[in-house]
């Protein structure tokens, strides 16, 4: 009997969805690192820009894709077995009223997860993005583009195309989709930097995820759910954009205090 054979179903399965991630983040984190070194060892001074651009098409265009990609191919799996196909009137219609309901969760998430973590005397955070914005405003824009094109349809592929398909198979449909939702927010917590006001932005980044999740389980579509994920990000960055750019720093201030 094969070690595969001797490992039960559902640690099979967990371990294949956490290698699968840990393959493409710690993997594309890995190459954009490698490829930035070299670059500046020929003598390429990359601005913060172009570092960002880079960044983003070797984690999640090169590895993301690669990752699910190569699993697809090893599952026989094709496109179309994954969802990727036209979206019907009907995934359109999920596609609104799901991009809404991310955003009704994360403004919700947002303030409760804001109030828990003033209760529990846990300082919040802002994403290493928002670091580079400070430096550079621009990072905004080029996340809200990049998002549509590159980073919500890799995430959704890997996640929901492969990942949660694969857990599906073993878990059925609650836990599969609870499982690899969980996986999708916790893969994200190392850019909220110290582990407690990350567990709070993973809380939020759960339910969101979990929007996309059950969406793609009920129209078995990928382009409805990496749309939505897209305009998701984009309209957080044209948030973002806004605020670093022109929000009065002493009124925001005001605005968090009073929530």
């Amino acid at each position: 009997m094969s070690l595969r054979a001797r490992i039960p179903a559902p640690l099979l399965a967990s371990l294949v969805a956490i290698g699968l991630a840990i393959a493409a983040y710690g993997g594309g984190n890995a190459l954009a690192l490698a490829l930035g070194l070299s670059l500046t060892a020929l003598g390429f001074d990359l601005s913060l820009r172009w570092s960002f651009i880079l960044s983003v098409i070797t984690l999640q265009l090169i590895a993301f894709t690669g990752v699910s990609l190569a699993y697809a191919r090893y599952r026989g799996w094709s496109l179309r077995d994954i969802g990727i196909r036209a979206p019907s009137l009907e995934g359109w219609i999920v596609l609104g009223v799901g991009f809404v309901g991310m955003l009704v969760l994360w403004l919700v998430g947002s303030i409760g997860s804001f109030v828990v973590g003033q209760r529990l005397g846990i300082e919040r955070e802002p994403q290493a993005i928002f670091d580079l914005a400070q430096q550079d405003p621009l990072i905004f824009v080029l996340l809200g583009g990049l998002s549509l094109l590159i980073v919500g349809p890799t995430e959704e592929l890997l996640f929901r195309g492969i990942i949660q398909t694969r857990l599906r198979e073993t878990f059925g449909v609650a836990a599969g989709i609870t499982i690899a939702t969980a996986l999708f927010a916790f893969i994200h917590i190392a850019g909220f930097g110290a582990l407690g006001p990350g567990l709070l932005g993973v809380s939020v980044l759960f339910l969101v995820g979990l929007v996309l999740a059950l969406s793609y389980e009920y129209t078995g579509n990928l382009l409805v759910v990496a749309i939505m994920h897209g305009l998701f990000n984009a309209t957080q960055a044209t948030l973002g954009y806004i605020g670093v750019r022109y929000a009065d720093p002493d009124a925001m201030a005001l605005v968090i205090a009073f929530l």
